[in-house]
């Protein structure tokens, strides 16, 4: 569970909004219409989210939009609200109402659900449909369109914000609101600084609400390698583009690669908090076989491979190492760590160590911190079938000793959703959610090029008999 405080001066007053984090009951089924490639689709996050499927399909431009989601930021994106909106004018109402209730009681808790949630429902839809084209152009760093983008929470939904007033000996007529790593300092405008005060909790709780569990998701894209061994220079340059002026920009990475990348840099020695120590040493021990540690100054990630003393350089150490680097370094040296969203997990892993990765993504996702990946191995989603029928199994503790297993690489049937794209005639992709039974999930676009491969193998094997 995540909390949410937003902090805000105003009058010598200092509000505080802390939200509960919502759980996974609370998560939001995103629709889309004509977005790249895709020309209908709706996705709903779970605790374990798996895009497989044709190459250049899409998949990692959904998981992209999944990230923008979850971080974005309706005030320092510059979103225009739809004030002349009833559903706005509403939403606001409310707002405006929890700020003069708190100034009376000073602390104070709203649960917002029911109709009052699908006005901010439909809020959310009204600033993304008036703010698409600005919300996928500082997403994907290039002009996109979408025709329809569409978020729905569930009717039984509920969002729970806790509101306290503490007194402040700023006496200034300014007032500042801190959120979502984001602050906002505000004077006079040409609304009433109240009306400024609530439009920006209204924009905060609006946030928090596509947030879920999610606080700082971290997106791990492909070409890890190449980005943790040139990530000094890449984010000097990410920077300069970032506070450049015109449009004339150069940089051609994408906000969660951008982020990535600023992330990776601000990873320092001294910050050490090894998160899930277990998952850690789980990596250590079975994928990469040594330890990574991160020196001083300067800032250097060395890897020592196993029983050796000797510490090497990241440019010398194996693709295998410098793939799942990046991960251990997240877990490592973050203090807060959201959803983990990995595009193709596989790389550069011999199978074995594919099996051994599919389970630190079950182990992740048993820690509370939800996990999308896009992948096309067949390996994975094989153990994760494994683990559905396991989870199912009587006599657990036999299979633990029989396989060395544990109780944190099960999961269950409803805490995975697999989305598997294909790609029609017409150039276009059409995703289907997969069912999955007790024996998990069926995935065809795997299964079609197996039965290819061994159809060849018997017309071989049978001109050989002849």
């Amino acid at each position: 569970m995540y909390r949410l405080k937003i902090m805000g001066v105003y009058k010598m007053v200092t509000m505080s909004i802390f939200m509960e984090g919502p759980c996974t009951m609370n998560s939001w089924t995103v629709y889309i219409k004509e977005f790249g490639k895709i020309e209908e689709a709706s996705i709903r996050p779970a605790p374990l989210t798996l895009f497989i499927g044709d190459n250049n399909s899409g998949k990692s431009y959904i998981m992209t939009l999944i990230y923008g989601l979850w971080t974005v930021d309706f005030i320092a994106d510059n979103f225009h609200f739809p004030e002349h909106s009833q559903v706005y004018e509403s939403c606001l109402k409310i707002s405006e109402k929890l700020i003069k209730q708190c100034t009376k009681n000073l602390k104070l808790t709203y649960t917002l659900h029911g109709k009052e949630l699908l006005l901010f429902q439909q809020l959310i839809n009204e600033l993304f449909s008036e703010n698409k084209k600005l919300f996928l152009k500082k997403l994907f760093n290039k002009k996109m369109d979408i025709e329809e983008l569409r978020i729905e929470f569930p009717s039984t939904a509920s969002f729970c914000f806790e509101i306290g007033m503490e007194k402040s000996f700023d006496e200034e007529t300014s007032y500042r609101i801190m959120g979502n790593n984001y602050g906002w300092g505000l004077t006079g405008a040409d609304r009433k600084p109240d009306h400024k005060l609530a439009e920006r909790q209204l924009a905060c709780m609006l946030q928090r609400m596509l947030q879920w569990d999610t606080v700082r998701p971290v997106y791990f894209p492909t070409a890890r390698t190449g980005f943790l061994l040139t990530y000094k220079e890449l984010t000097r340059s990410a920077l300069h583009e970032r506070f450049s002026v015109g449009e004339n920009a150069k940089n051609l990475l994408t906000k969660p690669t951008t982020d990535f990348l600023m992330s990776l840099s601000s990873i320092e020695a001294d910050h050490y908090y090894r998160r899930c120590p277990e998952i850690l040493s789980f990596i250590e021990q079975h994928i990469i076989s040594g330890h990574v540690s991160v020196s001083a100054y300067p800032v250097d990630v060395k890897y020592q491979p196993a029983e050796t003393e000797e510490s090497l350089p990241m440019y010398v150490a194996s693709s295998v190492v410098t793939e799942v680097v990046p991960l251990l370094l997240f877990l490592q040296h973050r203090s807060l760590l959201g959803a983990i969203m990995i595009e193709e997990p596989e790389i550069s892993l011999h199978p074995q160590l594919q099996w051994e990765m599919a389970r630190v993504l079950i182990r992740l996702m048993n820690k509370g911190m939800p996990v999308i990946v896009t992948t096309h191995s067949d390996i994975i989603l094989q153990h994760i079938n494994n683990m559905i029928k396991a989870e199912q199994m009587h006599q657990k503790d036999r299979f633990f000793e029989e396989t060395g297993y544990e109780k944190e690489d099960l999961l269950a049937k409803g805490q995975v959703t697999v989305y598997q794209f294909e790609e029609q005639k017409n150039g276009k992709t059409h995703l289907t959610k997969l069912p999955c039974g007790d024996d998990g999930f069926e995935a065809m676009t795997f299964y079609n090029t197996l039965k290819k491969l061994n159809e060849q193998i018997d017309l071989i094997e049978h001109e050989r008999e002849q």
